[in-house]
């Protein structure tokens, strides 16, 4: 499961933080460009079950992510949780992106059920598909780094970008903290300490949700 805080931020305040944490030292500061494509069928199947596929380009790397059931839509004070997947796949896998990877998740069969695919005992084959058609684009910059958080540690980032969805676009500029080790706890007790200290926003819906709302215009 993905646990994390979400604060909307400034440019000067995500950097403040950044700089602050690693005491001025860079070299513990990743930087990573994004290039995140949420997918769904043309008669939006994966949005009416709750589910995302989104593809990430994380520097030279290519993640699928999928995430389902309720969670960023119930979000409160910034902390969101949702089940969560990650799959490493190629850059070709953008030309025709599938479910066969998520075989192994114990979701494949409401991914399956949602786009289509069903196996023909008549046939031998499977059927058809629905296409998956990226409908929400993200561009941004992440800049990270590990931070302890009493006995455990998280992911303290802070992204820069623009969402672009339908006709719209929406900028990006917001702190996230996700959880690597630990209890929830302590997470939303750091959380706490970085939003009052640094003046944040708790942000309730996620990068997804807003993603959405521009298509929706």
């Amino acid at each position: 499961m993905e646990i994390e805080l979400k604060y909307a931020a400034s440019p000067e305040q995500g950097k403040a933080i950044l700089k602050d944490l690693s005491e001025g030292d860079s070299e513990k500061i990743r930087e990573i460009p994004m290039v995140a494509l949420y997918y769904d069928t043309k008669d939006r199947s994966l949005r009416d079950k709750r589910l995302t596929y989104r593809i990430r380009q994380e520097g030279d790397s290519y993640v699928l992510t999928i995430k389902y059931g309720r969670g960023s839509d119930k979000a409160t004070s910034g902390l969101h949780k949702r089940e969560e997947y990650n799959v490493p796949v190629s850059a070709d896998f953008l030309d025709k992106p599938g479910i066969d990877v998520l075989e192994d998740t114990p979701v494949y069969k409401e991914y399956d059920k949602a786009v289509g695919g069903q196996y023909s005992d008549d046939l031998g084959v499977m059927l058809p598909v629905k296409p998956l058609i990226p409908e929400i684009k993200m561009y941004f910059t992440r800049w990270e780094m590990d931070v302890p958080i009493g006995n455990g540690t998280a992911v303290l980032s802070y992204d820069e970008g623009y969402i672009e969805a339908g006709m719209g676009r929406t900028p990006i500029s917001e702190v996230e903290i996700e959880l690597s080790e630990g209890s929830e706890e302590e997470l939303t007790a750091f959380g706490q300490k970085i939003l009052k200290k640094y003046g944040l926003e708790p942000l309730n819906k996620s990068k997804y949700a807003r993603g959405l709302k521009l298509l929706d215009i």
